[in-house]
């Protein structure tokens, strides 16, 4: 009798504990991801500037048959997934690489090297600035005589491509699978897809010397000829790309010239008009795969790079980056050789070894030029490479207190990226494929576990980005 109440009771608490764990939400089955079984025949990554989690969120909230609404419908939203680096160029690289900048070497749009000479230089001297977009002409061609040069091979200029130093996911689906294709805003960023290979991107497209509205524009206009199986300007006949996308601009410009009316993320009149274009282009993408019968096979990444603060503009506050410079070159005239700004800075010395009191008397003065943190030392090497090993780490950077935006006198920007806030870094990052139902993932992710879902989703292992052997970054969870 005893063992029969037992067995009653134990039954009772699994048939409870299976309930209870019913109703729990559970991840779907894992999908299946080999070469010749796999969910996705294609992928268009569309970057986003500026796109905060929480932009996206309110977004779908605020307009639920929206284009983007869609996506998320047949997709997973990271809601927690943060950006490495609030970059254009860094922030990038983590979404196509799988690396940050321990591993790809770019810290920055706006970096330093020690190693390399700077141009002009005929490699007389060391320690070059890294202004990437400083290499291209308004036209959108390289210009050798404004980059940076390598005293180790023949003083040769460098392209952006050749300063990464791991692949990119562009490399490897254009060697294993079939062409790639890029419309960027920029010549630089462009052109650091196409790898240290320099082969990355079958198609390279985009008008960088026109204002952002116009340049998205024309971006969209591009991206709707390679659904068509088209080249850039629609005219010759073109395989629709295995990888192909655009970056939307206009909507961090706006964000820096209207802003946000409140502290919970509710547009300006004229920052509301480039969250419309910008889902109302990604409808059109959508439309476009429909009519071609290409939206099932396709699987849609929306991500953005960075973000930017303040959301809150009566937090914002202008502080002469100059007069950081000054502080630390008070204690030695030109100790600082570059120093970039925003909302966090960068800054690389002449003599390493005045570090320390370069970080004293930032912490003395903090409080009058707005530094929040400083990072510097051991410290620092705990999320980038020691700057004592790695000739283009910085030797101090600094967070700014929030809203405190170090730019020159009479700046009208009302945000900024560059730091390590919340605002900056907590990015939206959207996975949209026809075998996705729509949820959201809450799990702290990393941007960088974008390059290896993408692989997985057109069948490739994510060890064939070279990043992951240096910092082993997962894919996305909870889809394969």
């Amino acid at each position: 009798m005893k063992r029969t109440v037992c067995w009653a009771v134990a039954r009772c608490l699994l048939l409870a504990l299976s309930a209870t764990c019913g109703a729990q939400e559970q991840y779907p089955k894992p999908l299946i991801h080999t070469p010749t079984n796999h969910p996705a025949a294609r992928v268009l990554l569309l970057s986003v500037d500026g796109l905060r989690a929480v932009d996206l969120a309110n977004w779908i909230a605020s307009h639920p048959r929206s284009a983007l609404a869609e996506l998320s419908a047949r997709g997973v939203t990271y809601t927690n997934a943060h950006t490495p680096m609030a970059d254009p160029a860094a922030g990038l690289m983590a979404l196509t690489t799988g690396g940050t900048p321990i591993s790809t070497g770019i810290v920055s749009n706006d970096g330093f090297d020690h190693a390399l000479s700077p141009a002009g230089s005929s490699c007389k001297s060391k320690g070059a600035a890294l202004d990437l977009n400083a290499s291209f002409r308004t036209d959108g061609s390289f210009d050798p005589t404004n980059a940076p040069l390598d005293p180790k091979h023949g003083c040769a200029p460098l392209h952006p491509h050749e300063l990464l130093q791991v692949n990119t996911i562009f490399e490897v689906v254009r060697e294993k699978i079939g062409p790639t294709a890029w419309a960027g805003e920029t010549a630089a960023t462009t052109d650091l897809l196409r790898g240290p290979s320099g082969k990355g991107l079958d198609q390279a497209c985009g008008d960088t010397s026109v204002a952002a509205a116009a340049g998205d524009e024309a971006r969209v206009a591009i991206l709707l000829h390679w659904i068509d199986g088209k080249d850039c300007k629609g005219t010759a006949d073109s395989r629709v790309p295995a990888l192909f996308g655009m970056s939307f601009a206009s909507l961090a410009t706006e964000q820096a010239a209207t802003g946000y009316i409140d502290a919970a993320g509710t547009p300006s009149d004229g920052l509301a008009k480039r969250f419309e274009f910008v889902d109302g282009a990604i409808g059109r993408a959508i439309h476009e795969l429909k009519i071609k019968q290409l939206y099932d096979s396709t699987w849609i990444f929306v991500a953005s790079p960075y973000g930017q603060s303040p959301m809150d503009q009566r937090r914002r506050r202008i502080i002469p980056v100059a007069r950081v410079r000054a502080i630390a070159d008070a204690i030695e005239p030109g100790l600082v050789v570059h120093i970039t700004g925003g909302d966090g800075a960068m800054i690389w010395l002449s003599d390493p070894s005045k570090t320390a009191a370069v970080v004293k008397i930032f912490g003395d003065q903090a409080a009058a030029i707005g530094i929040q943190d400083i990072y510097s030392g051991e410290r620092l090497a705990l999320t980038l490479n020691s700057p004592a090993k790695d000739s283009r780490m910085p030797d101090i950077v600094l967070q700014s207190e929030l809203g405190v935006l170090w730019g020159v006198q009479g700046d009208t920007a009302l945000e900024a990226y560059g730091g390590m806030l919340d605002e900056d870094t907590h990015v939206a990052l959207l996975v949209s494929g026809a075998q996705l139902t729509g949820r959201n993932d809450p799990t702290y992710v990393p941007t960088t576990q974008l390059g290896p879902l993408l692989l997985r989703a057109l069948g490739m292992e994510k060890f064939d980005l070279q990043a992951l052997h240096l910092e082993h970054s997962p894919a996305l969870p909870g889809i394969f």
